[in-house]
Order: structure tokens, then C-alpha cells, then sequence
């Protein structure tokens, strides 16, 4: 009786551990901006992004925190979370709607390490592996080739 218990925690465990889509990373980000937890913002976001970020910063004279503190209020909205509504994946990269009172916003994020982390410029890349992904229509094709 105790193995099995310990089975189905540990199994829970794992899967929740498993649970990793782009606008769960999203809703954590913001929700974690909410509540004032850079640490936690910091890390839903790319390796990439927070060297390019913080360096950004370092040129400026930004300190970090306050970087990071001013990146967070752009995941919230009056303070609270997003609303995210919608997400779109091709390939490595993702877009994330979400909602900001009755605007819309829209995130990318990319898939780094097997795991999807948001990334600053990711949208020209989101736009490029969506136009791969599409099939390709007859009437895009060549003359010579309908002859």
C-alpha cells in the first residue's frame, strides 16, 4: 500500500515536472512579475536574452535588479498577471498571446535546452519557421512548371 502511494507521487511528481508549454512558461513569468520574484522572471527567460539584457544594461549604467524590475512590469498588467489566451508553435520557436486589460500583447519564446524559455527577437525566427511550415500553394508556383 505505501509503494503504491509513493508510485503515484512520484509519477505525479514527473509529470508535473514534465509540464513545460510556452504559455505555461508565460503565466509562470508573469505571474512570478506579479509577485515581485525577479529571481524566478530571470529565469523564464533565455540564456541568450539575459546576457544580451544584462550587458545592455552594464552599457547604460542600469543595475540589474532595476532592469529586470522594469522588464517585469511589462509582464503585468496594473501589477497583476496576464491573461494569457493563446499559443502557436513551430518548431523551436513560439508566439504567446496574452492579454493586457483589452489590449492584446503578443511573446516569443524558443526552445532551449528542451525547455521553452521566452527570447527577445525571437519573432522574425517564429515568422520564418511558420512560413516553412506552411504548404507550399500551386499558385505560387513557376509557369514553366504548369506546362
Amino acid at each position: 500500500m505505501i509503494a503504491r502511494a509513493l508510485l503515484a507521487a512520484t509519477a505525479a511528481l514527473l509529470l508535473s515536472a514534465c509540464r513545460d508549454s510556452p504559455r505555461e512558461v508565460l503565466g509562470e513569468a508573469s505571474e512570478a512579475a506579479a509577485g515581485g520574484d525577479l529571481a524566478e522572471v530571470r529565469d523564464r527567460f533565455s540564456v541568450v536574452t539575459v546576457r544580451r539584457l544584462e550587458h545592455h544594461w552594464r552599457l547604460k549604467g542600469v543595475r540589474d535588479a532595476d532592469g529586470w524590475d522594469e522588464l517585469a512590469a511589462k509582464l503585468t498588467f496594473d501589477g497583476r498577471p496576464l491573461e494569457v489566451t493563446d499559443e502557436t508553435i513551430h518548431g523551436d520557436y513560439a508566439q504567446v498571446l496574452a492579454k493586457a486589460g483589452v489590449a492584446r500583447r503578443d511573446y516569443y519564446l524558443r526552445k532551449e535546452d528542451g525547455k521553452w524559455r521566452i527570447e527577445l527577437g525571437a519573432g522574425r525566427k517564429f515568422r520564418k519557421a511558420a512560413a516553412e511550415a506552411a504548404p507550399k500553394s500551386a499558385a505560387g508556383a513557376p509557369a514553366s512548371a504548369a506546362q
